[in-house]
């Protein structure tokens, strides 16, 4: 008798302990040293006793199975012929996903010239030094069958200037003419009689919190592989396996 008493003792104790191994570990962790950090999911790794911990900004950290180490940066499998960014991998799968609920009378769309042959998602700010840059190539980009759709992405939020003009500008009747003018640095006038909607952009603005956009312009093609920031026509071409 008092063996099958231990004997069960004993399952709970170690069922407890597993318990509180791993992710649980690692959510008391983060609950006491960095109380600010809001946690989205954990999950184990492709690394023996490594987890992945995805925070609601879209950051991913991994975190020793203990909870006393934490890594940041990308993981990276290097155990075949090619290198396999194993985050940003993750990342991508999860843009898909967030970037789906994206529709073009939303957004701000310069269409390829002829024949579409890719599209991308650009999160861009009129005040932006290297959008200014960006949207110059643009026609370049259409003429090479590239579609490309603005997001709106204000980095000092919606009531800073830049955000009032994206403001005005998605408020346009005709939105791309506008953000040509609001980024070649001309006033653009909010439309006569007419309440502009700024929930859509805030709803954009915390879409690019949510996949992780920290600067602009933040080029992201439709399957959610982050494309980079200022591109020419040629890179950005490129990139898309059109070159």
């Amino acid at each position: 008798m008092l063996k099958t008493v231990l004997t069960a003792l004993l399952v709970i104790i170690s069922g407890s302990v597993h318990a509180a191994s791993g992710s649980e570990v690692i959510q008391r962790m983060f609950a006491a040293k960095f109380p600010q950090v809001q946690i989205s999911a954990v999950g184990e790794s492709q690394v023996d006793g490594i987890y992945q911990v995805e925070t609601t900004s879209g950051e991913l950290l991994y975190v020793s199975a203990d909870g006393k180490f934490v890594f940041t940066g990308d993981l990276l499998n290097i155990s075949g012929p090619n290198t396999v960014n194993v985050s940003e991998q993750y990342r991508s799968s999860q843009r898909v996903d967030a970037l789906d609920h994206l529709e073009d009378k939303d957004l701000v769309v310069y269409p390829a010239t002829d024949k579409e042959k890719a599209e991308v998602l650009v999160f861009t700010d009129t005040s932006c030094g290297y959008c200014r840059k960006f949207h110059t190539e643009v026609p370049a980009m259409n003429d090479l069958g590239i579609t490309v759709k603005y997001v709106a992405w204000p980095r000092y939020g919606l009531d800073s200037p830049a955000g009032q003009t994206m403001v005005k500008v998605w408020c346009s009747e005709d939105r791309e003419a506008a953000l040509t003018r609001a980024k070649s640095n001309q006033s653009v006038a909010a439309p006569e009689g007419k309440t502009c909607d700024q929930h859509r952009l805030q709803d954009q603005i915390n879409l690019g919190q949510r996949i992780g956009v920290r600067g602009t312009p933040a080029v992201y093609s439709m399957d959610g592989r982050q494309l980079g920031g200022y591109l020419k026509a040629e890179q950005l071409a490129q990139q898309l396996g059109l070159k």
